[in-house]
């Protein structure tokens, strides 16, 4: 049902690979160079990290991703289920995820996958399941509050780092916190909002038939039957007033992507992706997504040569390795192992470690900060003397070297 209305995830950017083939940064004919990073990345770097919260194990990372972090003024942002996770709702892949999970409850004998696909409503029981398993999902996520992970990503739209938070979860937690908002439909052209839902989201019921969109109503969806859209309703009983035939009713359903159908915000998520590599962004989080997706891994090949082009980072934040695919050869400049969640957390703990990042005072609380330790005395008070000359010397000489080892090298 209303196949010609909805998104292939598999295909997102077909409408972008017709506009621009493979969107690179431009070609250099001169000799090609070597990247150096802008950031500093990890010295005899040879595989992944785990997180963890010993601070010992994690102090090398910590300053690259601080750094990364602070520094960069473009970051593309791409998640999946896992940023979610910690806030109660299941990811889809994972041993007890939901594919697993709707898989068991249902006993069905493939994969919980097939749950969604378009086909579901090729069928009255498997309708009846989908139903069943949105109804579920949408309570988990009206119940579920935002992480600590989904408040980093706010905090850096507020400080205006944040290019673009693409998602690919229907849970509409990110969607919620200042600074990610986003638009349903997606305009096709500018301006554009912070966050992209690759994947649609469970706020929203949309008939198949005229388009028309209103918020998600989970009473509607119960069994099998698929709910009329009284839209359409209402504009066939004018037409049979008037005595015009009627043009038939449409279905409602959620504004989700399922597999093997269209996405009625593919070409509006083609421009935003060549606006953003236009862009030029200078460093990329990949969190919590197994990239599975063609069209999503797509994007993270193509973002991660524009980032590199910038000479940029980008980092990969999973419980697992990224995929062995050939086209993800050399995207991930940095590989952390275990849950997102402990990234702020991290993050934190090494800004108020003594390896941390020292501010720089301005010369004005730099001489009261002085005077109050006794390290200098004020011009009204009395003259400081030789002995304490020296010491003024040895002081700033400290707090440079210190300064010094809390910056990210350019």
């Amino acid at each position: 049902m209303g196949q010609s209305t909805m998104a292939v995830m598999e295909d997102i950017t077909t409408v972008h690979a017709a506009e621009s083939a493979t969107i690179s940064p431009p070609t250099d004919h001169r000799k090609k160079r070597k990247r150096k990073t802008q950031l500093a990345l990890l010295p005899g770097y040879a595989g992944p990290f785990k997180l963890c919260t010993e601070a010992a194990a994690e102090q090398q990372y910590a300053e690259a991703l601080h750094g990364m972090l602070r520094k960069c003024r473009r970051i593309v942002v791409v998640v999946g289920a896992g940023i979610s996770v910690g806030a109660g709702i299941p990811d889809f892949r994972s041993s007890g995820g939901l594919f697993r999970t709707v898989k068991d409850d249902f006993k069905m004998k493939g994969s919980g996958q097939s749950m969604f696909d378009s086909s579901v409503y090729q069928d009255e029981t498997t309708t009846a399941m989908f139903h069943s398993m949105v109804n579920t999902l949408h309570s988990l996520s009206q119940g579920a509050k935002v992480t600590r992970f989904h408040q980093l990503l706010s905090q850096l739209s507020t400080e205006r780092r944040l290019l673009r938070l693409y998602t690919q979860n229907v849970d509409c937690l990110e969607i919620s916190l200042s600074g990610l908002e986003t638009a349903v439909p997606l305009p096709v052209k500018a301006p554009w909002p912070k966050t992209i839902q690759l994947h649609g989201g469970l706020q929203k019921m949309v008939c198949a038939k005229c388009g028309w969109m209103g918020a998600f109503e989970p009473t509607l969806f119960r069994g099998s039957r698929i709910p009329e859209c009284t839209e359409c309703r209402e504009l066939d009983s004018v037409r049979e007033v008037v005595g015009k035939r009627t043009q038939g009713v449409g279905r409602l359903r959620p504004r989700i992507v399922l597999y093997n159908e269209f996405n009625p915000d593919g070409e509006a998520i083609g421009k935003v992706t060549s606006s953003d590599l236009k862009a030029r962004p200078d460093g990329m989080l990949v969190v919590g997504t197994s990239l599975k997706v063609p069209g999503v891994r797509r994007i993270v090949k193509e973002m991660s040569s524009a980032v590199h082009a910038a000479n940029g980072m980008v980092v990969w934040i999973n419980e697992e390795d990224p995929p062995a695919a050939k086209m993800l050869e050399n995207c991930f400049d940095l590989i952390l192992k275990g849950d997102c969640q402990d990234i702020p957390c991290i993050l934190d703990r090494w800004e108020n470690s003594s390896a941390g990042p020292k501010r720089a005072l301005t010369p004005s609380k730099k001489r009261k900060t002085l005077e109050d330790t006794g390290d200098i005395v004020s011009f009204n008070t009395g003259k400081a003397t030789p002995e304490r000359d020296r010491k003024i010397t040895d002081v700033f000489k400290i707090k440079k070297m210190a300064g010094d080892r809390g910056k990210v090298s350019s």
